[in-house]
């Protein structure tokens, strides 16, 4: 993206720390292990799906039982949060940033939804913020490979040296002394992305997502970018 960022380093443990953050807040909001992992009825907690398939397929029905296993129709008017973590890539450049979204989704039919978020990149020191919007079409079943489209929009704050500026930059009393930084805005940046990517019902209401962006950028084509990522969302009607 912006060329501020080339020569930075990303410490990859921010990751396993975001996912270890992420897994227990699921499991606190009622998003247990799933019970349905082998079961061609797996989504039986939804009562959309439980009255649908209260019967179940016979044993010897091999398409009813797949169309048990693989069905998330039920999933149409579900709202919920997500949180997303990934790595900024450029092919040529010597480092990455990490990403984090926090945001909202929408099923607005069982086969497509809309999506909101903030969004964060850093490398530890310097942040890029902003808002992130698109949507999805994606297959109504459990496993749901997708495509979207969506657009970025943010800005850039780096930290610069600040030892002759005549002011106290960090508050301890003393103005201008060595390794004194402060921050200033660098840049405005938007991009547009076509992506793909698949979900997992692990349950009814918990859904694992890997996604990859190319972000093409008002920086330029020598800017644009992958974002390959990760996403936990929890969803409700």
């Amino acid at each position: 993206m912006s060329p501020q960022f080339s020569d930075r380093q990303i410490d990859r443990f921010d990751l396993v720390i975001l996912l270890g953050l992420i897994l227990p807040c699921a499991s606190s909001l009622g998003c247990g292990l799933p019970s349905g992992l082998l079961r061609s009825r797996w989504a039986m907690t939804d009562s959309e799906y439980a009255e649908k398939y209260a019967q179940g397929a016979d044993k010897s029905d091999v398409a009813g039982k797949v169309k048990q296993a693989c069905d998330a129709r039920f999933v149409e008017g579900a709202t919920g949060v997500y949180v997303s973590g990934g790595l900024v890539l450029r092919p040529d450049a010597e480092s990455e940033l990490g990403a984090i979204d926090v945001g909202a989704e929408t099923y607005l039919t069982s086969f497509m939804t809309g999506r909101g978020s903030l969004s964060l990149m850093t490398d530890g020191d310097d942040v890029f913020t902003g808002v992130d919007a698109g949507l999805r079409l994606q297959s109504p079943t459990r496993l749901a490979p997708f495509v979207g489209v969506g657009a970025f929009a943010g800005f850039a704050q780096e930290v610069v040296p600040a030892t002759d500026d005549g002011i106290d930059n960090d508050d301890d009393g003393f103005i201008d002394e060595r390794g004194e930084d402060r921050e200033r805005f660098s840049g405005a940046l938007a991009a547009l992305y076509p992506e793909v990517g698949t979900h997992f019902w692990w349950t009814p209401n918990l859904r694992l997502s890997g996604y990859g962006r190319y972000m093409v950028t008002s920086e330029g084509r020598a800017e644009d970018d992958w974002l390959i990522g990760g996403q936990l969302a929890i969803m409700s009607k």
